[in-house]
């Protein structure tokens, strides 16, 4: 097999007004834009939904007797054409997909190929909703893929034609269980196997019949071990016919042994192994979701310096250097399909079904992925039973595809303990926002001890949590909902502290390693940016609470001296923050030592020191290790560092009771989900008292979110008129038998 970039020389225009449903049988006359892949049409100032066209032509060797177009991806669906034949179509917007030549064109000397993408909102593809930006786009590689007439079916739900699922067994062999999907005709067709180590040493070969699925087995493998030794083989499969190498494809993997508990998380190869990691979104500023291959490298030498041993690939396939990364460096990957709202559609389970089977078959031979995650937040509009039955069969697809594997599931916190979707996935995560969406950073060990008392055999851990913070913005005394960079790390401070103190926690992640685009945002002083990121979307700042968890998960030693975007200081007195990960640190301001202070919790403070007006040198030390800045002590605090219209301090708007004075123990109160309120019909009365329109719209249209709480639905749209504080004293009447 042959592979040719089509990566140059392509024409692309956009067709408003049309859709793949209705594609003219000619394009109207318009003006064609030059680009190469990958490419997007996505502008910060026009985030265009709707159909577009790409062209190229190609001259078609005559030598070349098969030929596949091979599409990293195409964002959201797409039809492909050949000199007007039809190649065929694609709906999902992250896996690979190849489509074959069409019979009709391997005949002509040239080719017009023809792609038509679509990104407009599609209720039978997921994603459907989702707090991302789906951009539209060639936004991966297009490959040319040429074969002899027998060969490996590149065609198979975009795979290379080989399935290897490796495994350990109890006698401790390393073994690779092996399915191939040829395309051959010849009766004297055979596989041959080999299997070589990372120093290239053949361990072993075998052949076998095409059609036939064979074991392989090493003994005392070197194993997969994480960040220790993240040990990887690789397979060589030749398709031999009449004594001649027809097709040949190698696909490295790895071995090793992980276990879950629900009391002592997770364990791999023996050892327990509680996950700190980070999730992480695709895009990037200036290309957005058109990233190249040292964009994604670079992404995760940034992983590597936090010191991470776990990432999350959210909220959909990525491309596969992002899964080759994991396995080099030793980082356990989650890697999961875009369910982020699920409908009574069976459109769309299709649909879903199709993006998780090839998820899983394209990436099933990396070690590094130990769960394959089928939903995140689907609870977010409501929690029924249908949700229950079709989560119940994407998990029974999990586990005929990779019976070695855990499935998992991503829900929010208004979720109950006591939902069934918390008892369908091997293993659950919840996003968790005490401190910024709701409640106080401090609830987040209770909240926690609570949910594995509720559910003491589910494996449970965090998949999401973090806060926003707009890099221009800070503050002394930073406050919730300021979007101050010291409200982020202060946050972070405290959060992951009780994190890690809950032995049975399988693992968290960091919501998010990256700033990220998304369409439907307009807060903390950034348009279309979801700034709860570590790292800033153009990737050139660290942010202080990177280097919090660098302080905490990487044994490099390094100071930081937190605070030095904030230059402009109107206080006499000021907290001076160190992080790092040595043991204690040494302060020297405007050339005065100010001794040292000890470390904890990979933090050092210097409290209350005096600053002089004007400019103030400041250097820390820890060891050989140095971090400096310059602040400004001046007469009035800087308004650009605070947003004009703040409401900082509390997680909602300040027209809302008190958190205390919310809840009565085991009654109904503005905090209970609007499902759940609906669904009793004594509360569901009530609300239609106070909030008729609302209570129309929220069972007539599937538009709310019914999975959030009554209080941060008011809050979205509040009406200053309503009574809130009579709603939720009559609903706090009404007892809640499942608190």
């Amino acid at each position: 097999m042959r592979k040719l970039s089509l990566n140059q020389h392509w024409k692309f225009r956009k067709l408003p007004g049309m859709t793949l449903a209705n594609l003219p049988a000619s394009l109207p006359e318009g003006a064609w834009e030059e680009i190469s892949l990958p490419h997007t049409w996505y502008k910060t100032d026009d985030a265009y939904q709707g159909l577009a066209v790409y062209e190229k032509a190609l001259f078609r060797d005559k030598a070349w007797p098969r030929a596949f177009l091979s599409f990293d991806a195409a964002d959201q669906q797409c039809r492909v054409f050949v000199n007007g034949h039809l190649a065929g179509d694609h709906r999902g917007g992250y896996a690979r997909f190849r489509l074959p030549i069409p019979t009709a064109a391997m005949a002509e000397d040239t080719w017009l190929i023809q792609v038509f993408v679509e990104n407009t909102v599609n209720e039978d593809i997921a994603p459907s909703f989702g707090d991302f930006t789906v951009y539209g786009g060639l936004y991966r590689s297009v490959d040319l893929l040429i074969c002899e007439e027998n060969h490996f079916d590149r065609c198979y739900y975009g795979t290379d034609g080989m399935i290897v699922r490796a495994s350990v067994d109890k006698q401790g062999r390393g073994i690779l269980d092996v399915e191939p999907h040829v395309i051959c005709a010849a009766e004297n067709a055979k596989i041959e196997y080999s299997l070589y180590d990372e120093s290239g040493i053949c361990l072993l070969t075998s052949d076998a019949s095409i059609r036939e699925s064979v074991s392989l087995a090493i003994d005392h493998p070197l194993l997969w071990d994480g960040l220790e030794h993240a040990s990887l083989y690789t397979l060589r499969a030749s398709l031999i016919v009449n004594g001649h190498t027809a097709d040949e494809v190698s696909i490295r993997t790895g071995f090793r042994r992980i276990d879950l508990t629900p009391d002592h998380g997770l364990i791999l190869n023996g050892n327990k192994t509680p996950l700190h990691g980070v999730a992480k979104h695709q895009d990037r500023a200036g290309c957005f979701c058109a990233v190249a291959e040292k964009d994604v490298r670079e992404d995760f030498t940034l992983i590597g310096e936090i010191g991470a041993n776990a990432v999350r690939l959210s909220h959909y396939q990525h491309p596969q250097t992002a899964y080759d990364c994991c396995d080099e460096m030793g980082l356990l990957c989650w890697a999961e399909i875009p369910m982020l709202k699920m409908t009574e559609s069976p459109a769309l389970m299709e649909n879903t079904a199709q993006q998780l089977t090839e998820l899983i078959l394209q990436n099933i031979h990396h070690p590094s992925i130990f769960c394959w995650g089928i939903q995140n937040e689907i609870a977010m509009f409501r929690d029924a039973p249908y949700m229950h039955e079709n989560c119940r069969r994407l998990h029974a697809l999990v586990k005929k595809l990779d019976p070695h594997r855990y499935s998992t599931a991503a829900n929010l916190y208004p979720l109950k303990a006591s939902s069934h979707l918390n008892e369908i996935t091997d293993m659950v995560g919840y996003n968790v926002y005490f401190g910024w969406y709701y409640g106080e950073r401090q609830d987040f060990g209770p909240y926690l001890d609570q949910m594995h008392a509720a559910r003491p055999q589910l494996p449970f851990g965090i998949s999401e949590y973090g806060v926003d913070a707009n890099l221009a913005l800070h503050a002394e005394d930073p406050q919730v909902k300021d979007y101050s960079e010291e409200y982020q790390a202060l946050w972070h401070e405290t959060v992951y502290s009780q994190i890690e103190s809950r032995d049975y926690l399988w693992g968290s992640f960091i919501w998010n390693m990256f700033d990220f685009c998304s369409a439907r945002r307009n807060e903390g002083g950034q348009k279309y940016i979801n700034a709860k990121g570590l790292v800033s979307h153009d990737r050139q700042t660290r942010k202080d609470a990177f280097y919090y968890y660098k302080a905490r998960w990487s044994a490099h030693p390094f100071v930081h001296l937190c605070a030095k975007r904030f230059v402009k200081r109107a206080q006499a007195a000021i907290d001076i923050k160190c992080y790092t990960n040595q043991p204690n640190v040494q302060l020297l301001l405007n050339g005065k030592y100010y001794g040292t202070a000890a470390v904890q919790n990979g933090v050092a403070v210097f409290p209350q020191v005096l600053l002089q007006m004007g400019d103030n040198p400041v250097t820390v030390t820890a060891g050989d290790y140095i971090d400096q800045c310059v602040w400004q002590r001046v007469t009035q605090s800087e308004p650009s560092y605070r947003l004009p219209d703040e409401n900082a301090g509390t997680a909602v708007r300040n027209w809302f009771l008190a958190e205390d004075d919310v809840r009565r123990e085991g009654f109904f109160s503005i905090q209970n989900t609007a499902q759940e309120l609906l669904d009793n019909a004594e509360t569901k009365k009530i609300l239609e008292n106070y909030v008729p329109t609302l209570v129309r719209i929220m069972t007539e249209k599937s538009v709310i979110p019914l999975g959030l709480s009554l209080k941060s639905i008011l809050s979205r749209d509040a009406d200053e008129s309503l009574d809130i504080k009579g709603l939720n004293a009559e609903l706090n009447q009404i007892p809640d038998t499942d608190p």
